[in-house]
């Protein structure tokens, strides 16, 4: 039922085609995609599903963190934990399948290791967020098997600023008395540049429908300074950004003596430059290098330190543009990384692991035809892991995928990729051994895994101008030996045993174990944005869009917390200095469950935004309003681990301002 629904609204999407109104056409700014190598960052020519927020939307969109801001965008989620505490899951891939970047380069926390842990990028600071899916993401990592989100911040500026320039926001929310105060300053002079930002965020427990969230409060404060040389040769830059913060973990009942938070630091250093034209077959050099230094603690109350989190980590990237050959243009690159993590403590569950990675990589495009444009990459990975305490493990995975773009005419475009690419298991899922209290398991993972190998096609059809702007994306992804998270029932009665802190005795823990087998993920996404008004003075567009995704073992059970089916529209309307928008957005019932697990009912969230400038021109000033679930809908995502402690946020009001001069 749930496939028959979403079927039937791509199909009215695409109806939308053809009850276009002729004519009118607006202009489209050219969009620059961060993450894709230099000299290819143009929107126009590439064939994979790419979604670009930015500006205004953006803006609607932002939230305490970067998978609740995407979390309505077509094929991707969020696996939220707690309201600080949520990363993205891009068409039912999540954990270290999804690579969350900022600018270019791994957010450097420790996210992907458990579902408790915060990125440490704060979706506010972003100027731009890029989501990709699909298999050309392999040039990122193999962390990026299932997706990537680059969150865009130019903390190191490419250019000069003309003149000084300064912004301030604040922002109240009614439901967890969150505030949030940001700060940010550019300018130059001559060759020059500099960047400088702050923020602080603080909420209370938040309340959801008839009950309060205890012990979901957040508090963080943010950092960043960067500095830059600009020239027509290129640009060298530096960055400094300090992250700290401290967040609950939601109550939980079967413990009701303990409410754990995790007091969370990071320092991270950044170094960026690019160099034109330095040799006659050379068009560009770019690189990139970041280091980090994180830790955080896990308190099972005040004034009792539990277990400490630490990730000392490196990570680097080289590219070079080469001048055309024939009709290819593209590039090559290498990236290089070190990571030394550790958990040690009462509820330590990984050892201290050491691994190096380095990875050579190849982009090439050609226009093969006026209207048809092709892409080629692939990539060479090597990873080797060597924890305290067990053998080495070393990995070499190897990636490629190609795509085509074909220009139907009338602003029709048809795309077509296809890829294989692996993933070497993470450490987490190598080497875990041990209770787990955020997520009440004892998790314990296997030095044997293999490789991950997925094979994926993906294929889109669109019109990108015009009255009518549509996308439907179809995918298919076969995953060879696919690592999952599996309860263990030893006894046999139908039920995960539940083990104390030695795996031998009986507890308050769920025993899993990472285990490995084929895997098939299929689904589609759709939306459509159609003018239903326009004027000098004013204009009026109707948004739908709808996704699914259905992810089982081959020739076997479902897998478990794959994101529902969802359906959704919206009304934006916008008047000279005046703009608003309403949106309704219903999750079907997730009844296609992994075994042991739970179904999860359906809710629907209506949301509603509203600006008003009172300035414009060189100073400007903008008030706004913003209500979250205005129907106070009850609702649990089913992709969290903690769906039942941790629902969604009941009725919320936000206002704010935000300030240029």
């Amino acid at each position: 039922m749930k496939l028959f629904r979403t079927l039937f609204f791509a199909a009215g999407a695409l109806g939308l085609l053809f009850s276009a109104p002729a004519g009118a056409e607006e202009w489209l700014e050219e969009i620059q995609v961060k993450a894709r190598p230099i000299g290819l960052q143009s929107l126009e020519h590439i064939s994979q599903p790419v979604t670009v927020i930015r500006d205004e939307e953006l803006k609607e969109r932002q939230s305490s963190t970067i998978g609740e801001t995407l979390e309505n965008i077509p094929g991707v989620t969020t696996n939220r934990f707690s309201p600080l505490a949520s990363r993205p899951v891009i068409r039912g891939l999540a954990g270290s399948r999804v690579q969350v970047l900022e600018n270019g380069l791994g957010a450097l926390d420790v996210s992907t290791l458990s579902v408790d842990h915060a990125v440490s990028i704060d979706p506010l600071r972003a100027e731009q967020i890029e989501i990709f899916r699909g298999p050309a993401t392999l040039l990122y990592g193999s962390e990026a098997s299932g997706g990537l989100v680059n969150v865009v911040t130019n903390r190191i500026l490419e250019y000069v600023p003309e003149s000084f320039e300064a912004g301030a926001y604040y922002s109240f929310n009614s439901n967890s008395a969150e505030k949030v105060y940001a700060l940010q300053a550019r300018g130059g002079q001559g060759r020059l540049s500099f960047s400088l930002d702050g923020l602080k965020r603080s909420a209370n427990d938040y309340d959801a429908k008839g009950r309060r969230v205890i012990n979901s409060f957040y508090d963080v404060e943010n950092f960043n300074l960067g500095t830059s040389l600009v020239d027509d040769w290129g640009f060298l830059g530096f960055a400094y950004s300090r992250f700290a913060s401290i967040h609950g973990v939601p109550f939980n009942p079967e413990e009701p003596d303990e409410l754990p938070f995790i007091d969370a630091r990071q320092d991270r250093f950044d170094v960026a430059g690019q160099f034109n034209g330095p040799f006659g077959a050379i068009e560009a050099i770019s690189f990139q290098g970041a280091y980090n230094d994180y830790g955080h603690t896990e308190f099972e109350e005040v004034g009792h330190p539990g277990t400490v989190f630490k990730n000392e980590q490196f990570e680097g990237r080289v590219e070079v543009q080469h001048a055309p050959l024939g009709a290819f243009m593209g590039v090559i690159g290498a990236q290089f990384g070190h990571r030394n993590v550790s958990a040690r403590g009462g509820e330590a569950f990984l050892p201290r692991t050491s691994t190096g990675t380095v990875a050579l990589f190849v982009l090439e495009e050609a226009d093969l035809a006026e209207a048809l444009h092709f892409e080629i990459g692939g990539r060479y990975e090597r990873q080797k892991s060597d924890p305290d305490g067990a053998a080495t493990v070393s990995n070499s995975v190897y990636s490629l995928s190609s795509g085509l773009k074909w220009e139907l005419g009338e602003a029709l475009a048809l795309g077509l990729n296809v890829g294989r690419s692996q993933r070497a298991p993470a450490a987490e899922e190598l080497f875990s051994s041990g209770p787990h209290h955020a997520t009440g398991t004892y998790e314990i993972g296997q030095a044997g895994l293999k490789v991950e190998t997925a094979n994926s096609i993906d294929l889109s059809l669109g019109r990108e101008e015009g009255l009518l702007q549509w996308q439907v994306n179809l995918f298919a992804n076969y995953i060879e030996d696919f690592i999952f998270l599996q309860g263990l029932d030893r006894n046999n009665d139908g039920m995960v045993d539940q083990v104390g802190e030695s795996v031998t005795e009986p507890g308050e823990f769920l025993l899993v174990q990472y285990q490995q087998a084929d895997a098939i993920f299929y689904g589609l996404e759709a939306a459509a944005s159609f003018n239903l008004h326009a004027s000098d003075h004013s204009r009026l567009d109707l948004n739908l869009f709808g996704d699914y995704v259905r992810a089982k073992r081959q020739n076997g059970p479902n897998l478990p917390r794959i994101s529902p089916a969802r359906i959704g529209a919206g009304l934006d309307y916008r008047q000279d200095r005046f703009m608003a928008g309403l949106d309704l957005t219903r999750a079907l019932a997730q009844n296609d469950n992994g075994p042991l697990e739970t179904p999860t009912k359906g809710y629907t969230q209506l949301n509603l935004h509203a600006d008003y400038a009172l300035l414009e021109g060189e100073r400007n000033l903008k008030v706004f309003v913003k209500a979250r679930n205005l129907l106070n809908e009850a609702g649990q995502l089913h992709t969290s681990f903690i769906k039942m402690r941790a629902p969604v946020m009941g009725r919320a009001f936000i206002v704010g301002f935000e300030a240029d001069f």
